[in-house]
């Protein structure tokens, strides 16, 4: 796989943007090829950078307790690594490339400098992920109250079982 042209395409929160503000957002970031199991972001590290997805696939999943969940699929358009723009900590999750995927990379520091100077194109951006992060926040309590009855259900078939059988 090579890299396609090197400009953002119209997918996404970006989609709405004109052709020079998606162009001179370019310009602040870098373009990248993954190979199938390359991990662009690795759970527990901190990364300080905001992933947009030309093609391709990849997965984030979380490892806790010997356990490997995935909490999502992200394709084309979807953006990657939003909470740590945010809030610069630990990466969450691992977020591995399924396939030959191309994606593009922006810092912190260069997104802000973008907002700083393109203000209402920046606003398009700030307010686009702020609505994928509280998708994934409403996608993740989702998953966790479906866990959560899941338990309650297990809880109440081993309780219900008397203990000769057990």
């Amino acid at each position: 796989m090579s890299l396609n042209e090197p400009f953002l395409p119209p997918a996404g929160i970006i989609a709405n943007m004109s052709k020079a503000d998606r162009d001179t957002l370019s310009s602040y970031g870098t373009f990248h090829i993954a190979q199938p199991g390359y991990a662009i972001i690795e759970q527990g590290k901190p990364h300080g950078k905001l992933f947009f997805t030309i093609s391709g696939s990849f997965h984030a999943r979380r490892k806790d307790a010997g356990s490997d969940i995935l909490l999502g699929k992200i394709t084309t358009g979807d953006w990657i690594g939003e909470v740590d723009i945010f809030d610069p900590c630990s990466a969450v999750c691992t977020v591995i490339a399924m396939e030959p995927s191309q994606y593009w990379v922006i810092t912190r520091k260069s997104l802000e400098e973008y907002i700083n100077n393109y203000q209402t194109a920046g606003n398009i951006i700030l307010i686009g992920l702020a609505s994928t992060l509280g998708r994934r926040v409403r996608d993740i309590t989702q998953k966790l109250s479906e866990q959560s009855e899941l338990s309650k259900i297990r809880e109440s078939l081993f309780h219900d079982v008397p203990a000769s059988e057990a």
